[in-house]
């Protein structure tokens, strides 16, 4: 099986297994699980800002001038790629027999999400959940692909018109209707030329040979056509003829393991004697690395004073749990202590300004009465003041 790929996360058992039963097979390795175990030797931006890049790459040029960065930040690299990841792992070393560019091991994720609900069962009952939901899964796509016409997959049609847009800046020279070059342009300077064969199906971006769909190059040239017969320059993978002959056979319905008949096998098999389990439902979902958790990560204040984590400048017994609100308390007259949060404490402040709001009003009030007192008295005292200048002046 020369045109067979294995793609796997390099494990030692699994790596020598694939060897041994498909040794003409192409032996992928997940890039993402390469990077979590380079990660544990060599740290720093060079490396993810450059091994992404470079094994996205489908030329061995573009490759070489990322991966290239890497090995002047530590030569020791090649040597440890060498004895440790010796499989397949960058595009442009893709055959392009296979039609898939996937770097990572999601097919593998996707497989294990599909049947996690039946990997507790025994071995027996596994199987019989697989072939139930692979033979449902099988009836549903023929029914698709009979009701499709004979064309292009409207999937792929869908992602080629997605994919059209935003080619402003490739610009397309035409020297013959069968090539033409494709220049990328970057802040109004040529970064980078192709040349397009069309109707040959040859481009230099090597995007095409290895994934069999139009990359931007090509379609900056079929934009340029009017009306174009998108069938000349789609590859047959993409056909629907080609969907209806994956799902073209039929899976066998089978009777149940009761009704199974007996066969002389000619030794007796015993159960495996494996380890007693633990208690509690067993596990489901896998250990996610920290790359891929999201949301903010916790953290923990450590206190000046003895070094350990949870509290702040407290004693160990009164420090407050990590992650909930701080508290205060109060001593009561009976010797103890009330526990009052922030809330309450917000609440008895507006109450305290309230209550110092309406003495500072009354206060105002007694003063300006004071005032208007002060001011009947004078003049009340005013008419007798003038009746004695009168009388004194009349002796």
């Amino acid at each position: 099986m020369d045109k067979l790929v294995v793609c796997t996360d390099a494990c030692k058992g699994l790596e020598v297994a694939v060897a041994k039963v498909f040794p003409n097979s192409e032996q992928r390795e997940c890039f993402r699980h390469l990077m979590e175990s380079m990660k544990k030797y060599y740290s720093g931006d060079v490396y993810a800002n450059n091994m992404w890049p470079a094994v996205r790459s489908y030329t061995p040029h573009k490759f070489k001038y990322f991966f290239y960065k890497v090995v002047d930040a530590s030569p020791d690299v090649l040597h440890w790629l060498k004895q440790h990841h010796n499989l397949l792992w960058a595009r442009s070393k893709f055959s392009p027999d296979i039609k898939c560019d996937y770097i990572n091991n999601n097919l593998a994720e996707s497989w294990n999400a599909w049947i996690k609900e039946h990997k507790d069962l025994p071995v027996h009952c596994l199987a019989d959940a697989i072939r139930e939901k692979t033979l449902t899964l099988f009836a549903k796509r023929r029914k698709i692909a009979n009701a499709l016409s004979p064309r292009i997959l409207p999937a792929v049609i869908h992602h080629l018109n997605a994919a059209s847009r935003g080619l402003g800046h490739l610009k397309v020279t035409k020297g013959h209707l069968e090539e033409a070059e494709v220049t990328e342009i970057y802040k109004d300077e040529e970064a980078r030329r192709h040349v397009v064969y069309p109707t040959q199906h040859i481009y230099t971006c090597k995007e095409w040979q290895v994934t069999r769909k139009h990359c931007p190059h090509a379609l900056a040239i079929i934009t340029t056509l009017r009306q174009p017969n998108m069938d000349m320059y789609v590859h047959n993978y993409y056909s629907v003829e080609k969907f209806q002959a994956a799902y073209h056979g039929i899976i066998p319905s089978i009777i149940d393991r009761g009704q199974w008949p007996e066969v002389d096998k000619g030794f007796k098999l015993f159960p495996p004697n494996i380890k007693k389990r633990d208690p509690g439902r067993q596990k489901k979902k896998r250990h996610l690395a920290p790359s891929e958790r999201s949301g903010k990560a916790t953290r923990q204040v450590k206190c000046p004073g003895c070094g350990e984590y949870g509290h702040r400048k407290r004693t160990k017994k009164s420090a407050p749990n990590p992650g909930r609100k701080k508290s205060k308390t109060d001593p009561t007259p009976s010797g103890g202590k009330i526990t009052r949060t922030r809330a309450t404490v917000a609440k008895e402040a507006a109450a305290k300004a309230a209550r110092e709001a309406l003495e500072a009003a009354a206060k105002a009030s007694a003063v300006a009465e004071t005032a208007a007192a002060a001011e009947r008295e004078v003049l009340d005292v005013a008419p007798i003041k003038e009746s004695l200048l009168e009388s004194t002046s009349c002796e």
